[in-house]
C-alpha cells in the first residue's frame, strides 16, 4: 500500500518523468587510524557522504520524443545543481554526474535514460551572516542618520523663529537650550563647547550636546561592570530631560507656518529625547559587544538591556511624531526604528549562541566549584553559575534540593 499511496511524481527542475528503479548509495566518510604495534585502527566517523542516485527513467508513447527533449532540455541546458523530486525520499539538491539514453528496436516509441545524480549542499555566501560584534558595532551606523536628521530640523525650526521674532523675545527657549548643557558638563568634565550663542546657532549647539553624550558613554568602559555601566549611563542621559516638567504639549509644526517659541521647546526637547535615546542605544551597543567577547550577563539581563534602549527609543518616536510634520518625522523615526531593530537582532544572535537557559535542581550538597564539577565537569565555571543566580546568598552551602539557574551543558 505505501508503493501506492506515497510515491512521488518523480521531476527535476520543471521536467516530470517516470521512473522505473533507483538505486541509492548512502554512505559514510570514515578516518583510520593505526598505532605502531596496537592491533588494529580507530575509525572516526567524519559524517555522511553525498548522495548518489541512480535512476532509470522511461519515456514512451507517440509523443515521447517530445517530452525526452523537454527533459533533456532541464538536465543540460541550465548548468550547476538543482533540485530532483525523489520518488521516495522527495525534494533534494543534486548535480548531475551523467545520462545515458538506451533505445532497442523491440520497444518502438520508447526509450530508457539512465541519469546519475549526487547530493550537493547550496552554496553558502562568505558573509552570510554578521557575528554578534559586527551587529553590535552596527547599531551606531543606523542610528548616526536620525541624529542630522533631527539636527537638520531643529536648525530649521530656530532659524524660522528668529527671524519672525527679535532675539532678546527668546529668552525662555535660551535658557531651555543652556539647560541641558549646563546639567551634561557637571556630569562631564573636560567637554570644550562652541561658546556660540544657541538661538544665533543651533547647529553648533547640538554638537556639543552630542558631545556632551558621547563624554557619558566614555566614562564606562562596560568590561567589568557592564549592566552596572549601562545603568549608570543611561542615568547620566536623563540629565537632558532638564526641562520635561514643561508645558510643551502642543499643536504639531506646520510646513510654511513661522513657529511659535512653545513650539520650538517642544522640538528642543524632542532632540534631546533623541540624543538621549540614541545614546542609551550605543550603550546597550557596548554591552552586547563586551557579552558577545566575553559573556558574563544572563540571558534576562540582556533582554532588560534592550528592552530599555527601546523603551527609550519608543518614547523618542512619539515625541518627534507629536511636534513634527510627518516628512521631516519620518527622516528622524525611520533611523530610530533600524536602530531599534539592530539592537534586537544582536541580542537575539548572542542568546541563541549560548546553551539553553534551565532551572536545576542540586543533587547533592556541596558548593558552586563542585556543582560546577558535577554539571560540567568544569570547576571554572563556578563564577557562571554565580552570576546566573544573582539571588543565591550562601555560594559555599548549597543544599540538595536547591533549584539554581545552568546553562544546558
Amino acid at each position: 500500500m505505501a508503493w501506492s499511496e506515497s510515491l512521488l511524481e518523480a521531476r527535476f527542475r520543471d521536467a516530470v518523468f517516470d521512473v522505473l528503479k533507483t538505486d541509492d548509495d548512502i554512505g559514510r566518510a570514515t578516518a583510520e587510524h593505526a598505532y605502531p604495534y596496537v592491533d588494529g585502527a580507530a575509525i572516526e566517523d567524519l559524517g555522511r557522504t553525498p548522495r548518489r542516485i541512480s535512476l532509470d527513467a522511461v519515456f514512451y508513447g507517440d509523443d515521447y520524443e517530445a517530452r525526452l527533449e523537454t527533459f533533456l532540455k532541464a538536465l543540460h541546458e541550465k548548468p550547476g545543481a538543482g533540485e530532483l523530486i525523489h520518488p521516495v525520499f522527495g525534494s533534494l539538491s543534486v548535480q548531475l554526474v551523467s545520462s545515458r539514453l538506451h533505445h532497442e528496436a523491440d520497444n518502438v516509441d520508447q526509450v530508457q535514460v539512465a541519469l546519475e545524480f549526487i547530493e550537493t549542499l547550496a552554496p553558502r555566501p562568505f558573509f552570510a551572516r554578521a557575528v554578534a560584534s559586527q551587529q553590535a558595532a552596527g547599531v551606531g551606523v543606523s542610528g548616526a542618520p536620525a541624529q542630522a536628521a533631527s539636527i537638520a530640523a531643529l536648525g530649521d525650526v530656530v532659524g524660522r523663529l528668529r527671524a519672525a521674532l527679535p532675539l532678546a523675545a527668546l529668552n525662555d527657549l535660551r535658557s531651555a537650550m543652556l539647560g541641558p548643557v549646563l546639567a551634561g558638563l557637571a556630569v562631564v568634565r573636560g567637554i570644550t563647547t562652541s561658546g556660540l550663542d544657541v538661538l544665533s546657532f543651533p547647529r553648533a549647539w547640538a554638537s556639543d550636546i552630542a558631545a556632551i553624550a558621547d563624554g557619558m558613554l566614555d566614562l564606562r568602559d562596560f568590561a567589568m561592570t557592564p549592566l552596572a555601566d549601562f545603568v549608570a549611563v543611561n542615568r547620566a542621559l536623563s540629565r537632558f530631560d532638564v526641562f520635561s516638567h514643561r508645558d510643551v504639549t502642543v499643536a504639531p509644526l506646520r510646513a510654511g507656518v513661522t513657529p511659535t517659541e512653545p513650539q520650538a521647546l517642544a522640538a528642543t526637547q524632542a532632540h534631546l529625547a533623541v540624543t538621549a535615546a540614541l545614546g542609551t542605544a550605543n550603550a546597550a551597543a557596548l554591552v552586547l559587544g563586551t557579552e558577545a567577547d566575553s559573556p558574563t550577563l544572563s540571558p534576562p539581563e540582556i533582554e532588560s538591556v534592550v528592552n530599555a534602549a527601546r523603551s527609550r527609543l519608543e518614547s523618542c518616536i512619539e515625541a518627534v511624531r507629536a511636534i513634527h510634520t510627518l516628512e521631516t518625522a519620518r527622516s528622524i523615526t525611520e533611523p530610530l526604528k533600524d536602530t531599534a531593530l539592530a539592537l534586537q537582532d544582536a541580542a537575539r544572535t548572542i542568546i541563541e549562541a549560548r546553551p539553553p537557559l534551565l532551572r536545576r535542581r542540586v543533587e547533592a550538597p556541596g558548593n558552586l566549584r563542585l556543582l560546577a564539577h558535577r554539571w560540567y565537569a568544569d570547576h571554572a565555571r563556578a563564577p557562571e553559575l554565580w552570576r546566573l543566580n544573582p539571588s543565591l546568598r550562601q555560594p559555599n552551602t548549597i543544599q540538595t534540593g536547591d533549584a539554581l539557574n545552568g546553562y544546558a551543558h
